[in-house]
């Protein structure tokens, strides 16, 4: 690359950074940072997120917390997507604690969450059996106009009643209904199986 008056950029070293951490080569990863350096490539917050996601895909979302808490230490600006993949790596692991405090230190930074993000919080908050942050948190998230999946719903209205918040139950069901009209009988059906 280099012979033929070709330098690499952020974007190459990313690439390269994804793939050894994929492998689990770390030693190469810290291979690249060096490389990086020599070639003036600066450690921007797309390379940190790559570094991120890498980690957290490996189920070593400390680590990478670790780089954001780096991000923050070098006066950067992380992004939604820095959080984003924080967020998710944090709800595989099960630890949900971090994860919601991680969604609201983003909301507080004034960054935006996107709808995938919020659907992994409710999804996993569902799973982690705390609805009533669900509930919240799917609140918010209609009322950008962006619904999680039937699933994720139908776990958030079973939980609901599970934790007797069958009113609330009701109130996700009438918005189901009202927003996906095609699917309203699945709704219809749900609804009737709750309690009274």
């Amino acid at each position: 690359m280099e012979s033929k008056g070709i330098k690499p950029n952020a974007k190459t070293f990313s690439v390269a950074i994804a793939g050894f951490y994929k492998e689990e080569k770390f030693d190469d990863v810290e291979k690249m940072i060096v490389l990086m350096k020599k070639y003036g490539v600066q450690k921007g917050i797309g390379v940190y997120n790559v570094m991120i996601q890498s980690l957290c895909k490996l189920k070593r979302s400390n680590e990478a917390k670790a780089l954001l808490d780096e991000i923050l230490s070098r006066n950067m600006k992380p992004n939604c997507v820095s959080y984003a993949h924080l967020i998710t790596g944090f709800c595989k692991e099960g630890k949900l604690d971090v994860a919601k405090a991680l969604f609201e230190e983003m909301v507080r930074r004034e960054l935006k969450p996107d709808a995938d993000c919020y659907f992994t919080m409710v999804h996993y908050l569902c799973k982690g059996h705390d609805f009533e942050v669900a509930l919240g948190i799917c609140k918010e998230c209609m009322s950008k106009g962006w619904i999680p999946n039937i699933t994720t719903m139908k776990s958030l209205v079973n939980g609901l009643v599970s934790v007797e918040k069958v009113d609330e139950a009701k109130e996700i069901i009438a918005v189901m209904k009202e927003k996906f009209s095609r699917n309203a009988d699945k709704w219809i059906e749900i609804e009737e199986g709750l309690p009274k």
